[in-house]
């Protein structure tokens, strides 16, 4: 790419580490590049590892050390009384103030205010963007990830291109702080297309917005795998998630130790644990304790599952909050019987208990351990279910997916 120009689409998210949208923003940016369109991917965080195999010919653009130059130049405390005071300014206006105004129309110094609110909370993100954005012009932007959402539709207040976001998670059970939440309303009205990778997450969007411009926009797969005749021989169950609070992952250790009971038939399956984070250790810990360590693989983050999820006869999720995560579409892609459970919305759109999975009352290590109970026990359930799953899942193929996306990327 040339010193001045600019990308057909660029992609933006805090990182390229662990995690489902990054996988997503990859595999999207690959597509899109063999496509004959010059694609960049944005990085906003700085000192963060890269997890994921870049395409040939796809710029990634870092910005983290632009992101903590802008820190360090900033006097703290200036910074800080501008956060406090958007934050004040922000809870006396009320949600009701900015959701119902139109930014781009009305009193100048209404518009001045607002943008100063959001400058406040979003803060350098948006500034290193738009700093690059002007010097490479984007014609086309998709940004992952709500806060990277909030500082792409700033970044872009005054641009021209063409703005895409992507929300993953159920905003009614937003996490964010306050203040970001309230400026939600009023810079979303930049995009021009807000998107959702599932209808729960859609759904969430309409109850905390009044957009109109609301896109499903579901999570694209390369292709569905041809699944090995002696699937009903493998044996193991297997997750992949990262080793948050979130993903439930203590729940799943408890259930596995459920399965314990002496005989040679249960204690001859393992469990296989893919994916790193901050309660890995504690995890361990509760494995020891739960007399099930030696029983199972803490494998760490992997680039590459296929040899994983080759190897497995059942997947698990026992997330406690989800949008649509990836790694069950890829093991559903696989042709495993995956287990779920009815926490979030997402996961529910493409399994159906009995049919295609099973799906088990959330945040419940004894129902969990039933489910992983009965599949271990029928290698029949298993493949008819691994089946069905593959089969639900072509409708995630690129050639099914490619128009959706592009009528949201305006391509």
């Amino acid at each position: 790419m040339s010193e001045s120009a600019g990308s057909d689409l660029s992609l933006v998210l805090p990182h390229l580490g662990a995690g489902g949208a990054q996988k997503v923003a990859v595999l999207a940016a690959e597509h899109f590049q063999q496509a004959g369109y010059r694609v960049e991917l944005i990085t906003l965080l700085p000192d963060q590892e890269v997890l994921h195999v870049l395409p040939l010919g796809v710029d990634h653009i870092d910005l983290g050390a632009s992101l903590h130059q802008a820190m360090a130049k900033q006097c703290r405390w200036r910074r800080f009384l501008h956060r406090w005071s958007a934050g004040v300014c922000l809870s006396l206006a009320g949600p009701s103030f900015f959701g119902s105004s139109t930014p781009r129309v009305g009193s100048d110094w209404i518009q001045r205010w607002m943008l100063w609110c959001c400058r406040g909370i979003v803060g350098p993100r948006a500034d290193v963007l738009t700093g690059h954005w002007r010097q490479h012009p984007p014609r086309r932007v998709l940004s992952f990830l709500s806060k990277t959402n909030l500082a792409a539709c700033l970044a872009l207040w005054s641009e021209e291109a063409h703005l895409v976001v992507s929300e993953r998670n159920d905003l009614r059970r937003d996490v964010l702080p306050v203040e970001w939440r309230a400026l939600r309303p009023l810079l979303f009205q930049r995009a021009d297309v807000v998107t959702a990778n599932a209808q729960g997450t859609l759904d969430s969007l309409r109850a905390v917005t009044s957009l109109q411009r609301l896109k499903l926009l579901p999570n694209p797969l390369p292709q569905v795998a041809e699944r090995p005749s002696n699937v009903a021989q493998n044996t193991g169950f297997l997750t992949i998630a990262r080793a948050v609070h979130q993903k439930g992952l203590d729940r799943l250790i408890e259930a596995f130790a459920r399965l314990s009971d002496g005989s040679e038939s249960t204690n001859s399956w393992s469990l296989t644990l893919v994916g790193d984070g901050p309660e890995r250790i504690g995890l361990e810990a509760l494995a020891e304790r739960c007399g099930v360590r030696h029983r199972i693989r803490f494998l760490g983050h992997c680039r590459d599952v296929r040899a994983e999820l080759a190897a497995a006869a059942v997947f698990v999720l026992p997330s406690r909050k989800e949008g649509m995560p990836n790694a069950l579409l890829e093991a559903m892609a696989a042709g495993l019987a995956v287990i779920v459970n009815d926490a979030s919305p997402g996961p529910l759109e493409f399994v159906t208990d009995g049919q295609n999975g099973l799906v088990v009352p959330h945040d419940d290590a004894a129902a969990l351990a039933r489910a992983m109970l009965r599949l271990q026990n029928d290698p029949q359930l298993r493949t008819r279910l691994g089946l069905a799953a593959q089969e639900r899942l072509k409708t995630q193929d690129w050639p099914v997916l490619e128009p959706i996306w592009k009528a949201a990327l305006a391509l």
